[in-house]
């Protein structure tokens, strides 16, 4: 004899099914949070762009970046390090992917970019060691690139407050300098 009500025989089915419909909603809920946490694109006339990473660079063999101590490390000879920064700078890396989701190939340079001070101090990209790219590029339709952007900021400034200023085809975009590793706010 049977000693499950016929009922109850078809229950595990309906339950497995909706345990991996909410299954699948929380990781679908899950990815998505992630994704947005990391991407956050800027908009200027027909591109977008996102931050992929933006850190210090340093020239005194700490790999930090900025120092509040100059005992902390030593200065590299700049011959020891063709396209370095000298001494008194410290370099600001950028790598940027700039999408075109337009049907018309738009163009960019390197000199669209600047890093800003809030009373308007400013300065363009930096020579990497190869080239910079002073003539405007251009962006297929659907294409995405890339690029690194570097930037030579005197030690005599403060890091705090600075931003990255993007301006193409009318527009301006400001991106704010956080070197910590943690995501950039979400902003157009």
């Amino acid at each position: 004899m049977d000693t499950v009500p016929r009922g109850l025989r078809w229950l595990p089915i309906p339950l497995a099914v909706a345990a991996a419909v909410v299954g699948w909603a929380v990781l679908g809920d899950t990815l998505n949070q992630h994704a947005g946490a990391h991407v956050h694109a800027y908009e200027a006339g027909g591109l977008s762009l996102s931050v992929d990473q933006m850190v210090w660079m340093s020239n005194d063999m700490s790999g930090q970046g900025p120092l509040a101590s100059k005992s902390q490390g030593f200065a590299m000879d700049p011959s020891m390090m063709p396209g370095m920064q000298t001494v008194n700078n410290n370099r600001l890396r950028l790598e940027v992917t700039l999408r075109n989701g337009t049907a018309d190939a738009q163009q960019y340079a390197f000199t669209d970019f600047h890093v800003v001070t809030p009373d308007g101090q400013r300065w363009g990209t930096s020579d990497d060691g190869g080239h910079i790219l002073h003539n405007a590029t251009t962006l297929g339709a659907g294409y995405q690139a890339t690029v690194d952007l570097y930037f030579d900021i005197p030690v005599t400034q403060p890091t705090k407050d600075l931003s990255v200023e993007w301006s193409r085809a009318g527009s301006t975009v400001e991106i704010p300098v956080d070197t910590s590793g943690k995501p950039l706010p979400h902003t157009h």
